[in-house]
């Protein structure tokens, strides 16, 4: 982050307490996460003065808190600053992310002091280790509070916060709402992919959408969007066969293109998705695809598979609480279940971590019965299974999934 861009964070974060006082009972940080010395006494300052008189404003600086500075000189170039933050462009509405923002610069620094330290043989692996994961973990905590009849009935009577896609049965029966998480299990091969490109591609009319594909490259994954929108298969993509394939195809280039859709293929660690969630979400309510969460690297050593996604997922489902997101997170099926009895996957066999279960707010799976058959149709018949639902029911929707084109269609209800 570039020196202005640091002050910039600063000065708005406490641009919004002159402006709007009340924000600073929200207040979870000190003047320690704070760069320039400036900002660091203002920090402090406000701080008290909130405390002790439930303002925070120029006003009585000069008479209260003279000791906080050396001279009189001091004392008023750092009233002239004040006055220059009261003219920063700030958003109030934005104050968790600023917050945010000077937390995880905090935490930076601290893991690079750390990492010195050990360079230095100051402090061994294992306390560098415990220390990265304890910076990493801070976040804003904020505090319950108490709602008026109103406010309450305004908060369980909101029906813009269902997200509406077009598997209108799904729709239904998921009733998917902003800031679950949800998973999506397959086996391999079966289509989870292609299932959750369906949904983005749908969704990205209406959400911010961002994809973070680990498997794939951005040209394999754009292939299968337009395919989607165009209903044009993949192998025409390179020489359309007819002036209509192209027409569809270039109408299908030019629809994905102005959809809100945000493709990354690099390597992802918690951390970085984090950091991407945090600056799309400040924007917008956005939802975000994570293909798949075996891929997304650990950031501490030594830990098993196990340790590792059962971190990760509970780190994903605090941040789709904190944050205006929604988040799908793709997750692969045990095969080693298939040898005990039917092939159709339960919520027990999901991979690697039995934390996908407890933090999804739904679990949705995909089974291919003519994939154990050695079926290889082009249009094959794939039940999508609501394994777990805490917002409606459970049970399963048979779709269509042709392959060719990577299109999902709902065939037939419960």
């Amino acid at each position: 982050m570039m020196e202005n861009e640091r002050l910039n964070i600063e000065e708005a974060f406490l641009a919004c307490l002159l402006l709007k006082p009340e924000l600073s009972e929200k207040i979870i940080i000190d003047e320690a996460y704070f760069f320039d010395s400036k900002n660091k006494k203002a920090m402090q300052i406000f701080k008290k003065q909130y405390e002790e008189f439930k303002i925070v404003s120029i006003a009585g600086i000069e008479d209260n808190y003279k000791s906080f500075f050396q001279n009189q000189k001091e004392l008023e170039e750092f009233i002239n600053y004040l006055s220059i933050l009261m003219c920063v462009d700030c958003l109030p509405s934005q104050f968790n992310y600023y917050q945010e923002t000077l937390i995880k610069r905090y935490s930076n620094r601290k893991i690079m002091e750390e990492i010195f330290k050990f360079q230095k043989n100051q402090i061994t692996q294992e306390e560098l280790l415990e220390s990265i994961h304890k910076y990493e973990q801070e976040s804003i905590k904020t505090d319950s509070i108490n709602l008026n009849a109103n406010e309450i009935y305004d908060l369980i009577s909101k029906q813009n916060k269902k997200i509406n896609f077009n598997f209108s049965k799904l729709c239904k029966y998921a009733d998917i709402q902003e800031h679950d998480l949800v998973i999506i299990a397959a086996r391999p091969g079966i289509g989870k992919t292609g299932f959750a490109l369906n949904l983005l591609e749908n969704l990205s009319e209406t959400y911010n959408c961002v994809l973070f594909n680990m498997e794939m490259t951005e040209q394999q994954v754009y292939r299968r969007l337009v395919a989607i929108n165009s209903n044009v298969p993949m192998f025409f993509h390179d020489k359309p066969e007819t002036d209509y394939q192209k027409k569809a195809i270039l109408n299908g280039c030019n629809n994905i293109s102005k959809k809100k859709i945000q493709v990354i293929t690099s390597g992802q660690t918690i951390r970085s998705i984090r950091s991407k969630i945090i600056k799309e979400s400040s924007k917008e309510h956005t939802i975000f695809f994570i293909d798949y969460v075996g891929l997304i690297k650990d950031t501490i050593k030594n830990r098993s598979s196990y340790e590792r996604v059962t971190e990760i997922v509970k780190e994903l489902r605090q941040i789709s609480l904190d944050y205006e997101c929604t988040i799908f997170c793709l997750a692969q099926i045990n095969r080693s279940s298939e040898k005990e009895r039917d092939k159709r996957p339960r919520i027990s066999d999901l991979k690697e971590s039995g934390e996908l279960e407890q933090s999804a707010t739904a679990v949705i799976m995909l089974h291919d019965e003519g994939y154990y058959k050695g079926s290889n149709q082009e249009i094959e018949d794939i039940d999508v299974i609501i394994g777990k639902n805490r917002n409606g029911q459970t049970g399963f929707i048979q779709f269509e999934y042709n392959k060719k084109n990577q299109k999902f269609s709902e065939k037939r209800s419960y």
